[in-house]
């Protein structure tokens, strides 16, 4: 990381965006940009950047010559992202961009490809998080726009030889996650299962994949202690993103 860049952005208060499209900023989406390593990536793209929580974290951590593109399929979501890159310490950084997964530039290559997909239409968190979630914007995270196959065949076009890519989806559809992902020549390399609290069932996977076969790093992170406090493992993982940790 490069340290001379400030640390966190207070993402609670960061996302002001527009008064009719404003979006809070998830834990989900935390933990997943935090748990990215971009090492010497300088080339980063960030499929389905809803509000550009992703994107401004990818700016944070990145080198000063990497460059983020942003892209979603939403006209709102693209504007509130605009408006919260350019009102960002990084606005030169991150570029964002309309459009699907399927339509960008087949000869570009990205080092590093970080997405929450569209796999929510059905809630599947105990938080419900998304269950509120506008129609326009709920749309947007449904599966049929972006099938778990296209995914990883559409990212595996895009990336070259030592590229990364991160995701999440549901745990119940990890074995599902990992044999589409291994069918477009996707690795897996590290994954994270994420509960709520110690005495519920993991709900969200968290993975690294990547083009060649590699040892696989297994790990479990619980976000909330039995009192509801943060637990001591989610503090450190996403200290870099919350001012008050």
């Amino acid at each position: 990381m490069n340290r001379s860049k400030p640390k966190g952005f207070q993402c609670k208060q960061f996302f002001v965006g527009h008064d009719n499209c404003a979006m809070k900023v998830s834990t989900d989406s935390l933990i997943l940009g935090s748990i990215v390593d971009v090492g010497h990536a300088r080339s980063i793209l960030d499929v389905g950047t809803g509000s550009g929580i992703l994107a401004l974290m990818l700016a944070q951590k990145s080198a000063t010559d990497a460059t983020v593109t942003a892209i979603d399929i939403d006209s709102e979501a693209i504007a509130q992202a605009t408006h919260n890159a350019a009102n960002s310490p990084w606005p030169e950084k991150i570029q964002v961009v309309q459009s699907p997964l399927q339509n960008m530039d087949r000869h570009q290559r990205y080092d590093l490809i970080v997405s929450n997909p569209p796999y929510f239409a059905n809630a599947l968190s105990p938080t419900r998080a998304y269950a509120s979630m506008s129609e326009r914007r709920g749309q947007a995270r449904k599966e049929q726009t972006l099938s778990i196959d296209d995914f990883f065949a559409q990212t595996a076009v895009l990336s070259h030889a030592w590229s990364r890519l991160y995701c999440m989806y549901p745990f119940a559809r990890e074995a599902v996650v990992f044999n589409s992902a291994l069918q477009s020549g996707w690795h897996v390399k590290r994954s994270l299962s994420v509960r709520h609290n110690a005495s519920s069932a993991p709900y969200l996977g968290v993975y690294c994949f990547v083009r060649e076969p590699a040892p696989v790093v297994a790990e479990a992170l619980i976000i909330r202690t039995d009192e509801n406090q943060y637990t001591r493992e989610y503090k450190q993982l996403c200290a870099d993103f919350y001012l008050n940790f």
